[in-house]
């Protein structure tokens, strides 16, 4: 959405930020000193960052339809992974570096002829010792491709727990901000219907075809039937054979509320056969109580929308997000309104 506020792109951004965040973070934090004079650190960055991206695209697309105990959960799971994490990888640094002279040596699994014959005539030597006895020299003990084996799952373990916890951290802010939003139903108003056509639908939808308009249009209407909101639209829910201009009409009075996608395209000069259906279907009482405009780009208000707040996408960092304010104003569905 132009503005900074595109809700089908919000989330990318967040997803690039925190994924350089991880590589910043596993990069000088988890290399471990037995590693310097390879490139661990580049390799940890990239598998930080790439493991950050695929944790979070399903829990950013979807946050707007997650529950916020879903997202606790999600958030308790990934810590506990982590912290699995952490200890598999302290363990496996535990049993690939070993000290000697006051440095970290990478060991192997594997041990050459001489090393097997000397561990067999000396069973009770650590690994320590053997690295000590052989002067430093891990090859003469272990097998260089064990040796190389052992570096590569210290350098691809030593930075897993990183992924983790920013995708559990991102996780529990998803689901305490899903509880900060959440408007009690007791504070919530209803627009009355009217007598001569009671609410068919909770909201029709009214924009501009076209640009950013459509594609806003269609990803409200996916948001608010996934909450279970009976929703109309003009390209669905009018018949292929009847007046556009009627069916307007009839789903602005049958709606409980009309949600305007408002950009300089809804106002363009020869095009007001919203404006007028809208003021003759709902005087300004009524526009005030079940107009709502969702205001997409930076645009100067008409007089026939004077007064209404509306909702403002354009703003970069909102403190409340356009879709759980416009969920928040209407209310409860009409499917849960009927069985309380």
């Amino acid at each position: 959405m132009p503005g900074g506020a595109d809700l089908s792109r919000s989330w990318r951004g967040w997803l690039v930020g925190l994924a350089i965040v991880a590589a910043a973070a596993a990069a000088p934090l988890t290399q471990p000193a037995a590693l310097e004079g390879t490139n661990p650190a580049l390799f940890a960055a990239v598998l930080s960052a790439t493991l950050t991206a695929l944790f979070l695209v399903p829990l950013l697309v979807a946050r707007h339809r997650l529950h916020s105990w879903v997202s606790f959960i999600s958030a308790a799971a990934l810590l506990a992974l982590g912290a699995a994490a952490y200890m598999y990888g302290d363990a496996v640094r535990g049993r690939c570096i070993v000290e000697y002279n006051g440095r970290g040596v990478v060991v192997g699994t594997e041990m050459t002829e001489l090393g097997a014959g000397f561990r067999s005539a000396h069973p009770e030597e650590t690994d320590a010792d053997l690295i000590d006895n052989a002067g430093g020299d891990e090859e003469l003990v272990w097998t260089r491709e064990s040796i190389e084996s052992c570096r590569s799952r210290v350098a691809s373990t030593c930075s897993l727990w990183i992924p983790f916890l920013i995708a559990s951290l991102v996780s529990a802010a998803l689901g305490a901000a899903a509880r900060r939003l959440t408007v009690p139903v007791a504070t919530r108003t209803a627009a009355p219907a009217l007598p001569d056509a009671p609410s068919r639908y909770d909201v029709f939808i009214s924009y501009r075809h076209g640009s950013a308009d459509t594609d806003v249009a269609r990803q409200l209407l996916e948001a608010l039937e996934t909450d279970g909101y009976v929703v109309a639209i003009d390209e669905r829910d009018f018949p292929a054979n009847a007046s556009f201009l009627q069916e307007m009409e009839r789903c602005i009075r049958e709606s409980r509320y009309t949600v305007a996608i408002v950009s300089p395209r809804y106002f363009e000069s020869g095009h007001t056969e919203e404006e007028a259906i809208i003021s003759r279907v709902l005087d300004m009482g009524q526009r005030r109580r079940r107009l709502i405009p969702f205001i997409i780009q930076p645009v100067a208000m008409p007089a026939w929308m004077f007064g209404i707040v509306g909702i403002d996408c354009t703003a970069a960092d909102p403190l409340v997000d356009p879709i759980d304010r416009l969920k928040a104003t209407l209310g409860p569905p009409l499917k849960v309104r009927s069985t309380v």
